[in-house]
């Protein structure tokens, strides 16, 4: 039975990354001869450079930040930073893109490359930091009780316990920031400014919408997952899940700092936590305008809410089933094929969209509910997140529970349901609400599939963007962003934790 269901998923996720690439064959047309031009070769570089920094000093920076948020966590303001940091990841970056605008447009150009950076750190920095600061958390006190003993400075001390574990997180962490600029869209396609500076996702979005020359597009993803496959397996093959969320059952050394020291590490504190805060509370204020109620009655606003509603459901129900049933297997099997879900990471969804169109509509000819396909493919593309947040605490619980399964002879599903549900349901609600909202911020997918009955709250905003409707964009904006922070809140507060606190 471990055996088929291994063979059955495995096979699903094959089937699920060839199926686009037919698409595209189909579309290929072998008599246009593809040629690297000298924006080809632009775009690429401009492509590489702004990943690189961008995953750079989101690094780094992260790297600081959860530093002092480690030296602080005593503090109560600190836990809710840090809660804070898991929401202000997974809002849509539409929120965070036009937040910037409003804000930081008003003292300096945000166009153009620096714009697309300052984006990309704002983008990943709270989940740089978030994972880093659990990594940190797992330090016990005794090791810096030894250090104290030693006689080791403070300084020493760093070097030998928090280093080595940003060291050991670097590298992988740096790929994954690296993965999600490579393909960011959104910060790219607003923040751009010019053809100069683009990159290959929004090229091959602009070669299969604008230009209808899929042989382009072809030829743009081949290089695109080439430049990936080699970061992925020089950095990213080392990749260790970690928590994302607090696990509040640690105990650690109370750390008492000089006040001239608490001085320093509060400021750092606020400062980061100001510029990464910024956007959604520009956004919060730019939304409460003359337009605001016109557009929460109006029709577009209805209709574009329930479907934003359904494909985040929809998306993030599939895609935890589907984790928990890859988790199931790996728990008995090598994990070696784990990774075949971080493709995901890489994989231009322009692409992935484009070729399920075109093999569902134009070779098998099925009538397919576009919604139903929006949500499989947003399920897929959530995936690697889904798996990281919850694997760590499913594997955790699973061993503690390896003994008891096996005398009573209960295994898969009802292992999951009548053993492990008791202690996972708040991981399984964390990678919900995750993956859930992640399918919010999606513009690509749904810009193929979207019509004039089927259109979410980020298409919309990007819609009213195009037609100069600012003060309707900011509005809807500011709703998009109260539905995903509600959305989020109410399913994690469903499953409130006897002591009255969330992990």
């Amino acid at each position: 039975m471990q055996n088929i269901k291994s063979v059955l998923t495995t096979s699903i996720i094959i089937v699920s990354l060839i199926i686009p690439l037919i698409g595209i064959c189909l579309l290929y047309d072998p008599n246009i001869k593809f040629e690297i031009t000298n924006y080809i070769i632009s775009i690429t570089i401009f492509t590489i450079y702004q990943s690189f920094l961008s995953a750079l000093i989101s690094l780094i920076i992260g790297s600081i930040f959860a530093y002092y948020l480690k030296r602080n966590s005593e503090v109560g303001i600190i836990k809710l930073i840090v809660n804070l940091l898991s929401i202000l990841f997974v809002m849509p970056t539409i929120i965070i893109v036009l937040g910037m605008l409003s804000f930081f447009n008003s003292f300096t150009n945000i166009y153009g490359p620096f714009g697309i950076v300052f984006c990309h750190v704002i983008l990943n920095l709270p989940l740089a930091t978030r994972i880093i600061y659990q990594s940190l958390n797992d330090i016990s006190g005794n090791e810096y009780i030894l250090a104290e003993q030693m006689g080791l400075k403070k300084f020493e001390t760093f070097l030998a316990t928090e280093w080595q574990i940003i060291k050991k997180n670097a590298p992988s962490l740096f790929a994954l920031i690296f993965f999600i600029c490579f393909v960011s869209f959104t910060p790219v396609l607003i923040l751009g400014g010019s053809p100069k500076y683009s990159t290959i996702e929004v090229s091959i979005y602009q070669s299969v919408v604008f230009l209808n020359n899929y042989n382009t597009a072809f030829y743009l993803l081949i290089l695109q997952l080439l430049i990936c496959s080699i970061i992925f397996f020089l950095t990213f093959k080392n990749f260790k899940s970690e928590n994302f969320f607090l696990d509040d059952r640690k105990i650690h050394l109370k750390n008492e700092l000089p006040f001239r020291n608490k001085f320093t590490d509060y400021s750092i504190i606020i400062f980061i936590s100001l510029t990464l805060f910024i956007s959604p509370i520009a956004i919060f204020f730019r939304g409460i305008n003359l337009k605001f109620f016109e557009v929460f009655s109006s029709n577009y606003f209805l209709s574009s809410l329930s479907d934003t509603f359904l494909i985040c459901f929809g998306a993030g129900i599939l895609s935890l089933l589907f984790t928990l049933n890859i988790l199931q297997i790996l728990d008995k099997s090598k994990k070696s094929y784990e990774y075949l879900l971080y493709i995901f990471l890489v994989l231009s969804p322009g692409i992935v969209s484009v070729g399920y169109y075109v093999v569902i509509n134009n070779f098998l000819h099925l009538s397919v509910p576009s919604i139903l396909i929006v949500i499989i493919i947003n399920s897929l593309f959530s995936l690697p997140f889904t798996y990281n947040y919850l694997s760590p605490s499913y594997f955790r619980v699973s061993r503690e529970h390896n003994d008891i399964s096996a005398s009573l002879n209960i295994y898969g599903w009802k292992k999951t349901f009548l053993l492990d549900w008791p202690r996972l349901k708040v991981p399984i609600i964390n990678a919900f609400c995750i993956s859930s909202v992640l399918s919010a911020s999606d513009l690509v997918i749904i810009s193929f599939f979207g019509t004039n009955d089927l259109s979410t709250l980020t298409q919309t905003i990007y819609r009213l963007m195009g037609s100069y409707r600012m003060d309707e964009a900011y509005a809807l904006t500011m709703i998009l962003f109260l539905f995903c922070f509600f959305y989020f809140s109410f399913f994690r507060i469903l499953f409130v934790r006897k002591n009255g606190t969330l992990t």
